[in-house]
């Protein structure tokens, strides 16, 4: 895949760092909300900036705005990084997704960029399944003892997943 603004170095920093202030922005704008089915999930648009960059200046800025968003949602509660790490896994398994069938083959038609969606949203929804399997019992263990209690949750997590990932995709695209 051909990037807009790769070529000068300029640009890339200024367009990424635009585009990591814009997600620290609409993080701190606090313009979300809430699943219905689990109210600690929000659905929220700060995925769109994140693709942006890497379809504007590459899979390195995609990345960088991805860690500005882990530090920004982490700064909320310094206590509880934990959100913060996991909108990270996220947002970067969704840009990694679109990244391999992308660099696979050119988006010559519309079957490579659909594909690619799908790519993008399955890779999230997969990754934050077995995030959330691994990481749930350990850091929130007062409320998820066993694994057992989080593999229930995890059919309504991935619809989350994959609504917010269908968010971030189509408003990247």
């Amino acid at each position: 895949m051909i990037q807009l603004f790769i070529k000068r170095r300029s640009v890339f920093v200024a367009g990424t760092a635009l585009l990591g202030a814009t997600v620290a922005v609409l993080d701190w704008s606090r313009f979300k909300i809430s699943y219905p089915l689990l109210p600690f999930l929000k659905f929220d648009a700060l995925g769109i900036p994140m693709l942006l960059s890497y379809f504007l200046f590459g899979f390195l800025s995609g990345m960088i705005t991805s860690v500005v968003s882990w530090l920004s949602i982490s700064t909320h509660d310094p206590l509880f990084p934990f959100s913060g790490l996991m909108k990270f896994l996220a947002e970067f398994s969704t840009i990694t997704g679109v990244y391999f069938v992308l660099r696979a083959h050119r988006p010559t038609s519309n079957r490579w960029r659909t594909l690619s969606m799908i790519s993008g949203i399955s890779a999230r929804v997969i990754t934050m399944a077995v995030a959330n399997i691994l990481l749930l019992p350990i850091f929130m263990s007062s409320y998820y003892k066993t694994y057992a209690a989080v593999i229930v949750l995890i059919p309504l997590i991935s619809v989350f997943n994959a609504v917010q990932g269908a968010v971030s995709v189509f408003g990247g695209f």
